[in-house]
């Protein structure tokens, strides 16, 4: 029986049969896959019928059916079911078995798969289907590739036989990956494949009889892209990773590392992850070392993070390394390589309403054992705090309560001995009430505060100290300000500018402190933020005598069209109404009339460009600029960053330094990548990298020499890194991307 054009009959629960005179053309509207202008996927044709699940639809230009038997579609022959589609020259459809062969321009489509193809076989209700000499292509990971025999069932597995895979663009192949069969596990999201040969333009470069990898971004265990690179302090490095996926919520990753200046380095990596806690630990060991000539050479890091009932939190970290040489040889940075001290601390915390309590043991291990031991951090065993305040409300009176109870010990038998005069242990306790009356307006706010400082020591034998010393001292307090503004207009542009002056006066006596003991305190660098701070010191050892008020001015730019803050200046100083005699050992009276002028300011109003920085001004230190930073950011795209900026500090150091990092596209595919950060007094670099990338459809690389000083000596290390990813499969080489985040604020990859 023939079909006429338009006809629909009904044949059988569940099928629809149509005929049409012109089936939906390929072509048209295509949709890039790998590159906008490279691989396309022809458009599924459209289905005119309304389909339930498990319906099967048939278009063809004629068509001879047999009801309950075989029917044949020739011309722009189509079948579709569910999310299958399939388009050939001839279709032989079964309705009873629901199976169809095809011959001719095999097309077919689904969810994840496109497939080109000479001759098919489908089982439509299994949703099963056989191809030769097929063309796919695999949506969700951007590859395609050919194979002689591709076996499909959808959803669950796919298998494939001399096969071809490849990310790459079909005119520019740079890498192609072949295997005698690869078997593809859909359900559990694992792939593997057996006589697999990785080639570059179409060399072999590595071969594996079988290889097993993840469909997604699930983890599998195996061996990970090795790491190669070459310093002037260890020659040329390789790594060899191996990753061990324990369980979904554990992995470890091993590393053997090969440095041929000094030997090989066992690295080890492990973190769990539960509901409510979070973990790792790292170890690295190296049995010895040609270059040093110790034995031994060792780091050790573990760090547990746990939350229990509602509000608690755990955390818990213990640090070590064998040497004092050791971040100096195997850091990657200055703040790594002249790292002093490692801490050791165990700490808990809960918290209520309206209340909060810490408990912390801390420690610390001496890096180079050669400091002073008077340098060396207090242990604290333990340090219990405990904070209680009312409710913030305005009009009304606010009241609280702050206290800390510490042992402080440093020092073991082999440093110290009981007749060094320089050393203290003991116990510190500090209660601190208070009370407070914030008032606050549309445009005013006032808040007065008064609190009581009470602190008593109980110190072990020495010769400097009483065994049981005190301080009790009352602290006011008055802050206020006034919020004025205006409209205004920049540019074209309408602007809200505010005007925001504010007062705040400090009251402290001044009580002689000398003969309490100091274990953690020290004096607090200048900042804007100083201005306004009840206490110029950190910690509780001492407490600045004041009689002062500080007077500061904030000016902000809003747009009123979109509410965006597009830049504020902050001026502000202190006034002494007294001089400032309670010091730090060895420290002199203050007797300045006021303090240094401390300026902030950021603005966003120039397009793509992030300008800030502040300024202390000192004119009681022979009129000087005390401290500069200023630092300017330029991101006019995606993947286009400029950052500049310029510090200096004068308050007991001498630090000059200019920084310059970027990424920058050099065209389409080429990116430039560098830093220089420059010491102006010394004048020399302290770190200096530059680099290439090039990133294309299907695989990318990235080439970056560095020089970097690794000891305040002036010892630097050089070294030259290479990464390549193949997009798709792996990278090989040293991972510079982390690097390169750390270095370039703001630097973004593809890859």
């Amino acid at each position: 029986m023939k079909l006429l054009l338009n006809t629909l009959v009904t044949l059988g629960s569940g099928l629809l049969l149509t005929t049409s005179a012109a089936a939906a053309e390929l072509g048209g509207d295509y949709k890039s896959l790998l590159c906008p202008t490279s691989l396309n996927i022809p458009e599924r044709p459209s289905v005119d019928a309304e389909l339930e699940a498990g319906d099967t639809h048939i278009v063809a230009d004629e068509a001879d059916l047999v009801e309950g038997g075989t029917s044949t579609l020739t011309g722009n022959a189509e079948v579709s079911r569910d999310s299958q589609q399939v388009t050939a020259d001839f279709i032989e459809y079964n309705q009873p078995g629901e199976t169809a062969d095809l011959n001719g321009n095999v097309n077919y489509w689904d969810e994840a798969l496109f497939l080109k193809s000479n001759d098919a076989y489908l089982e439509l209700d299994k949703g099963i289907g056989e191809f030769s000499d097929a063309d796919y292509i695999l949506k969700d990971s951007r590859s395609r590739g050919i194979a002689s025999k591709l076996v499909l069932d959808v959803g669950t597995r796919t298998e494939m036989d001399d096969v071809q895979y490849t990310t790459c663009d079909p005119d520019d192949e740079f890498w192609k990956l072949t295997a005698d069969n690869i078997e593809l596990d859909h359900e559990n999201n694992w792939g593997k494949a057996k006589g697999v040969v990785l080639r570059i333009k179409d060399f072999p470069v590595f071969y594996s009889p079988y290889m097993s990898f993840p469909l997604n971004k699930e983890r599998k265990s195996g061996f990970l892209a090795p790491g190669y690179g070459n310093t002037n302090r260890h020659g040329f490095e390789a790594r060899a990773p191996y990753y061990w996926n324990i369980s979904p919520n554990m992995d470890a990753t091993l590393t053997p590392r090969l440095l041929t200046n000094s030997g090989v380095m066992a690295m080890g990596e492990y973190r769990y992850l539960f509901k409510r806690a979070t973990g790792e630990i790292n170890f690295e060991y190296l049995a010895s070392d040609n270059e040093r000539q110790d034995q031994h050479r060792n780091a050790f890091g573990i760090t547990h993070h746990q939350q229990f009932l509602d509000t608690g939190n755990l955390f818990l970290t213990y640090n070590r390394v064998s040497d004092k040489f050791y971040f100096e040889d195997f850091g990657s940075q200055l703040s790594t390589t002249s790292t002093r001290f490692l801490e050791r601390r165990a700490e808990a915390s809960y918290s209520g309403t309206n209340w909060d309590i810490t408990t912390r043991i801390q420690d610390y291990q001496t890096v180079d054992r050669s400091i002073e031991a008077t340098a060396r951090p207090y242990k604290r065993l333990p340090q219990i705090l405990f904070n209680y305040g009312s409710p913030r409300t305005y009009g009304k009176l606010n009241y609280g309560v702050g206290t800390e109870t510490v042992y402080f010990q440093r020092g073991d038998d082999n440093v110290f001995t009981t007749t060094n005069n320089d050393n203290v242990n003991g116990l510190r306790a500090q209660i601190k009430p208070y009370v407070s009356f914030p008032m606050r307006s549309v445009a005013t706010f006032l808040e007065p505060k008064l609190s009581l400082d009470y602190t008593q020591y109980n110190l072990e034998d020495s010769a400097n100290f009483t065994r049981n010393p005190s301080r009790v001292l009352p602290v006011f307090s008055l802050d206020s300000g006034l919020f004025l503004e205006r409209e205004t207009k920049l540019f074209n542009t309408g602007y809200l500018q505010t005007l925001e002056p504010r007062l705040f006066y400090l009251y402290t006596p001044n009580e002689d402190q000398s003969d309490l003991p100091v274990f953690d305190t020290g004096q607090l660098t200048n900042s804007f933020d100083l201005l306004f701070r009840e206490d110029r010191f950190s910690g509780n050892d001492r407490r600045g005598d004041a009689n002062q008020l500080t007077f500061a001015l904030t000016s902000r730019f809003i747009n009123q069209e979109t509410g965006r803050d597009l830049g504020h200046v902050s001026l502000g100083q202190i006034f002494y109404f007294q001089d400032r005699k309670v010091t730090l050992p060895g420290g002199a009276v203050r007797d300045e009339a006021g303090s240094a002028f401390i300026a902030e300011f950021d603005t966003k109003f120039i397009k793509n460009w992030n300008i800030g920085g502040d300024i202390i001004y000192d004119p009681n230190v022979g009129n000087s600029t005390q401290k500069i930073t200023a630092q300017a950011t330029y991101n006019p795209a995606p993947g286009k960053i400029l950052n500049l900026a310029y510090r200096v500090r004068r308050d007991g150091t001498d630090i000059e330094q200019s920084d310059i990092s970027f990424r920058w596209p050099v065209n389409k595919n080429w990116n430039a990548v560098g830093r220089w950060n420059y010491a102006v007094p010394e004048g020399r670099s302290l770190e200096t990298f530059a680099g290439i990338e090039y990133e294309s459809c299907c695989w990318g690389t990235r080439l970056v020499a560095r020089r970097f000083l690794t000891d305040i000596n002036g010892e630097f290390d050089t070294g030259v890194f290479l990464q390549i990813e193949l997009k798709g499969l792996a990278g090989i080489g040293k991972k510079t991307v982390d690097f390169l985040k750390q270095q370039i604020p703001g630097y973004q990859s593809e890859f």
